[in-house]
């Protein structure tokens, strides 16, 4: 009888293991990056994006960050040259990283951000991802892109796993709330 219920148990701690595990990877995550919307336009040899964006970074995240893991928000760029084959040639790539981490000594929340290398500080999470929701890029056509050839531009927000510390990264592979991706966006560059 003892052999029983030793058996039984160990079923039933093993299907509630199973059981924690769904449940932890069923987990919807709470935060949203998005780009909401953007343009882009030429001036002689530049191509200037202006984008509105929404940055969410729900619990998990928030609670790394108040612990002191700073964490990176990239911005990703592509240009993209329309061609004859049916699929499309990426023409330059540019990664615009912003830098977000919180200083519990000052009880601010600091931001590095790329165009500039300006650095600012705000009271609150939300304040700061808010001064994020407008950016404006500019950067200069490479060569091989003709001012007749059609030109899009794409556009990505992404947490940057790769650059968490060791433990949180492997976490950050398996549970929803640390894999924040807007998707790509594309719109037609103008002139």
């Amino acid at each position: 009888m003892i052999q029983t219920k030793s058996k039984w148990h160990q079923w039933l701690t093993n299907q509630l293991g199973v059981t924690l595990i769904i449940a932890l990877f069923c987990v919807s995550a709470s935060a949203d990056l998005s780009v909401l919307s953007g343009r882009s336009h030429t001036t002689a040899d530049m191509v200037k994006t202006q984008t509105a964006l929404l940055l969410d970074l729900g619990p998990e995240p928030a609670k790394a960050l108040v612990n002191g893991i700073p964490l990176t928000i990239n911005l990703n760029v592509l240009l993209v040259k329309e061609s004859a084959w049916p699929w499309h040639i990426n023409a330059a790539e540019w990664q615009y990283p912003f830098r977000i981490q919180y200083h519990a000594l000052s009880n601010r929340y600091t931001l590095l951000q790329p165009v500039g290398r300006k650095f600012q500080a705000f009271t609150s999470l939300y304040e700061m991802l808010s001064s994020i929701s407008q950016v404006t890029l500019q950067e200069q056509i490479p060569i091989g892109v003709n001012q007749t050839d059609p030109i899009f531009i794409q556009v990505q927000l992404e947490l940057d796993r790769r650059l968490l510390p060791g433990p949180l990264k492997l976490a950050a592979l398996f549970f929803p709330s640390w894999q924040l991706d807007s998707g790509w966006q594309q719109w037609q560059v103008t002139r």
